[in-house]
C-alpha cells in the first residue's frame, strides 16, 4: 500500500514538472519515474527549503540592520547634542557592588554599556545608552570644574549614593580635552 501511495506521489509530481517545466519540447520523461527521481525531488526540496531559510535570514540581517542603524542615528544625534564625545563612570561600592556606565561616540558610532551591580543591570547598545544618556544630560561639568562639584554632580545625576569605596569619571569633550576625577573613601 505504501509502495503504491509512493509511487503515485512520484507520478504527480512528475507531472507537475513536466507541466511547470521550461517549454523544452523534449520527450524524454519516461525515464524519470525510477529511484532517480526520488532523489532529484530530495534535492530539490533542500534546495528550496535553504533559498527560503536564506531569504529569511537575510531579511532578518536586513531588518536588524536597519534597527542598528536607526538606533545608531537616534544616539548619534542625541550624542552631538552633549559637549562630550565619551563619558565613563565606575563606583565601586565594595562587596561586588559596582555601577559602571559608559557612552563613546568614535567616527559616528556610538556605543553605550551598562553595568549596574546595586540594581542587576547588565546592557549595553540602545537599551544602555537610553538608560545612561538623560543622566549624562543633566551634567555641566567642563574643564574648569572642581573635582567636588564633578562628583557631586555626577553621583546627582545617577541617583548614587555618596558612600562609596572609589568614585572615577573620565570624560572627553568634543574639543578633545579630557577631564578625570578620581577619589576614594
Amino acid at each position: 500500500m505504501k509502495r503504491i501511495l509512493l509511487l503515485a506521489s512520484m507520478f504527480i509530481v512528475a507531472i507537475t514538472l513536466v507541466a511547470c517545466g521550461d517549454t523544452n519540447n523534449n520527450d524524454d520523461t519516461s525515464g524519470d519515474q525510477d529511484t532517480g527521481m526520488e532523489n532529484n525531488e530530495d534535492q530539490d526540496n533542500d534546495a528550496d527549503e535553504n533559498a527560503d531559510d536564506n531569504q529569511a535570514d537575510n531579511g532578518d540581517t536586513a531588518t536588524d540592520n536597519a534597527a542598528d542603524n536607526n538606533d545608531n542615528d537616534d544616539m548619534k544625534q542625541k550624542m552631538d547634542e552633549l559637549d562630550y564625545t565619551d563619558f565613563e563612570l565606575e563606583v565601586d561600592y565594595g562587596k561586588n557592588k559596582e555601577y559602571e556606565a559608559e557612552i563613546e561616540q568614535d567616527n559616528g558610532k556610538v556605543e553605550a554599556d551598562l553595568e549596574d551591580e546595586l540594581n542587576g543591570d547588565d546592557v549595553n547598545g540602545q537599551e544602555a545608552f537610553d538608560k545612561i544618556y538623560p543622566n549624562v544630560k543633566k551634567l555641566t561639568i567642563d574643564q574648569n570644574t572642581e573635582k567636588a562639584d564633578a562628583i557631586q554632580q555626577t553621583l546627582d545625576a545617577f541617583d548614587l549614593d555618596s558612600d562609596y569605596v572609589k568614585f572615577e569619571v573620565e570624560i572627553t569633550f568634543k574639543d578633545g580635552t579630557k577631564v578625570e576625577f578620581e577619589d576614594k573613601n
